[in-house]
């Protein structure tokens, strides 16, 4: 199961980087919003054991690794961030890098692969390439969600009420993507401490 879910994912990436790749004519494109939500507070601790309720779909980024206006950068490797996924999957047992270029993308997952989360981490996101990503991720039944006060602009993504995941623009033009079986709630507070990254 984790096998095929990983080539699932690599090629929707491959795909995703090979169209974005092209030069388009920048157009005004209005995203329907289901819901705001407020900031959530980071909770003061993560449960280590969490039911696997959807697969996670990945989109890709389209930006690249290395440093970020203002001095951000995207962490160098998968084991750089061992340290923040493990309490929220419960121990990770498998870090595998998707291998796709151009940015840090890394799969999680705990001994029995009922929790796997997908971090992509990228500089040289624009407001134009995010709204994209945000129109791409509402297609096929998912609904988008617009989150205040987190980065430049963000959104949740779910499908049938289910979470999947979320995506953040930062001020420094970095795009960090989750794709997880978790709550939102937990997605955010991931995201927050993978903003926060030297």
């Amino acid at each position: 199961m984790l096998g095929k879910f990983r080539w699932v994912i690599i090629a929707l990436c491959l795909v995703s980087l090979t169209a974005c790749a092209a030069p388009a004519a920048p157009t005004a494109t209005s995203v329907p919003v289901t819901a705001t939500i407020a900031p959530i507070n980071t909770p003061t601790s993560v449960p280590t054991t969490l039911a696997a309720t959807v697969t996670p779909t990945i989109v890709s980024t389209a930006v690249t690794s290395g440093a970020a206006a203002g001095g951000a950068t995207v962490p160098d490797s998968c084991n750089a961030l061992e340290s923040l996924i493990d309490p929220y999957i419960g121990g990770v047992a498998t870090t595998k890098s998707l291998g796709v270029p151009q940015h840090l993308s890394c799969e999680f997952a705990n001994a029995d692969a009922s929790t796997i989360i997908v971090v992509n981490i990228g500089v040289g996101g624009t407001p134009a390439a995010f709204d994209a990503l945000r129109s791409s991720s509402a297609k096929d039944g998912r609904t988008v969600t617009e989150i205040s006060g987190l980065g430049v602009s963000a959104f949740s993504v779910s499908k049938n009420n289910v979470p999947a995941g979320v995506s953040v623009l930062s001020d420094q033009g970095i795009v960090y993507v989750v794709n997880s079986n978790l709550p939102i709630a937990q997605d955010q507070s991931l995201i927050e401490q993978l903003m926060k990254l030297p």
